[in-house]
């Protein structure tokens, strides 16, 4: 049986950031995914500039297969009596699919050196003085492996029940419904302009989270997310279609095409998991629940976390200590660089997700605070915010600009 240093679980960009880092820093390495790629996923498709500031060796496989960049947002209040509009400064959000951009990052992990699997499916774990990785297609020994195949994982499963956490519930996990309808240029063109402006609705039919339209070269990005605890009670198809015909009214859709189908994806929306190891083991990306409680996006701190593993991952390889306490050296430091902003925006998603009339009606009238909330919302400053900030600006415009005062200046 041929022995890896490391066998990553799961393809998608997490996983094949982690292959790829791994390969290129020298370590035998196996990906395993259970899908055939090029393969999709229900996803908004955007990237942040800071994902190039942070790793810049897959720029090169990356940058070519953009579809455009976005240089502005359109943020509507629920009641749609509100908006902000708000153009990004520099770093403004590339639009990707995910059917293209998680093939060019599996890619640029097989082109380092990393041994690729798909369609192969995961069926255990045996843990006998390094890791057996049961498989549709036999068994694979390695020292260390990674889970990365999302809210589902059975590793992370594993991990929480080694490590004393309880699985995530209905209040803690969300769902993202969206398509990618193609569309003639020429309308995105007239109705989104070369900016390829970004709109996003809070609470579309009521939901406890948003809308929203990315729109790329000849597609939409077309969805709506939200936690399970609303998705659940909802009749998705008649949201979806309102959705729609919502979207046609305001000319952001074609009157004469149909109305396309919907597909979801799970997504863990209660921040980090509270640890991300156990012997042999770590857990990068939505696996571990790195994703932004506000907007849902995690490419970004799933990719920077795979990047971020290497280190730990070398030690354990030179020093021969897979121990769980040596590899925590992983948690604390994924968590220093952005485990607080993550923190920070699940403090303020429930601020949004509650008052989203409110957050809207003040971004409205304060350039200063749609300015956060359109850089919390989209990611575009890297460290986070903090809180602090955007809890102390709405103070003070609670006194500037009394919410209650606008029932009488109608």
């Amino acid at each position: 049986m041929t022995e890896y240093d490391v066998i990553v679980c799961g393809g998608g960009p997490s996983g094949s950031t982690t292959a790829f880092y791994a390969a290129k820093a020298g370590m035998k390495v196996l990906l395993i995914d259970k899908s055939k790629f090029p393969r999709d996923k229900a996803c908004g498709g955007l990237l942040t500039a800071r994902l190039f500031d942070e790793l810049p060796e897959l720029e090169p496989y990356i940058k070519p297969i953009i579809e455009c960049p976005s240089n502005d947002v359109n943020l509507y209040s629920p009641s749609m009596k509100y908006k902000i509009d708000f153009e990004f400064p520099e770093g403004t959000p590339w639009n990707i699919t995910r059917e293209v951009f998680d093939n060019a990052v599996l890619e640029a992990a097989r082109d380092v050196g990393a041994e690729i699997m798909t369609q192969t499916r995961v069926s255990d774990f045996e843990f006998n003085g390094g890791v057996t990785v049961k498989t549709s297609k036999g068994d694979f020994k390695s020292k260390m492996v990674i889970g990365a195949t999302g809210p589902n994982d059975k590793l992370a499963s594993m991990v929480r029940e080694k490590r004393n956490i309880k699985p995530w519930s209905d209040s803690q996990m969300g769902t993202a419904l969206m398509w990618e309808p193609k569309v003639d240029k020429e309308f995105i063109d007239k109705n989104y302009s070369d900016k390829r402006s970004l709109l996003v609705h809070f609470k579309p039919g009521g939901i406890e989270g948003y809308g929203w339209v990315f729109p790329k070269k000849d597609i939409l990005n077309i969805g709506f997310g939200g936690y399970n605890r609303t998705i659940k009670s909802i009749k998705i198809k008649e949201i979806w279609e309102d959705y729609i015909n919502l979207l046609k009214k305001d000319g952001y859709f074609p009157k004469d095409q149909e109305i396309p189908p919907v597909k979801g994806a799970p997504l863990p929306l209660d921040g980090p998991i509270k640890a991300t190891t156990m012997d042999n083991t770590l857990l990068v990306g939505d696996s571990a629940g790195m994703v932004s409680p506000l907007s849902g996006e995690g490419i970004y701190y799933g990719m920077h976390a795979g990047k971020i593993a290497i280190d730990t991952i070398k030690k354990a390889l030179e020093t021969g200590d897979y121990s769980q306490k040596h590899l925590d050296q992983y948690h604390r430091d994924w968590n220093k660089v952005f485990g607080k902003e993550l923190r920070d925006l699940s403090f303020f998603a429930l601020m949004a997700l509650k008052l989203p009339e409110r957050m809207v009606y003040y971004g409205s009238h304060d350039d200063k605070l749609c300015e956060i909330f359109a850089d919390l919302f989209l990611g575009v400053t890297p460290g986070g915010l903090g809180k602090r900030k955007p809890i102390t600006r709405s103070i003070f415009n609670f006194f500037r600009h009394p919410y209650f005062l606008r029932f009488f200046s109608s």
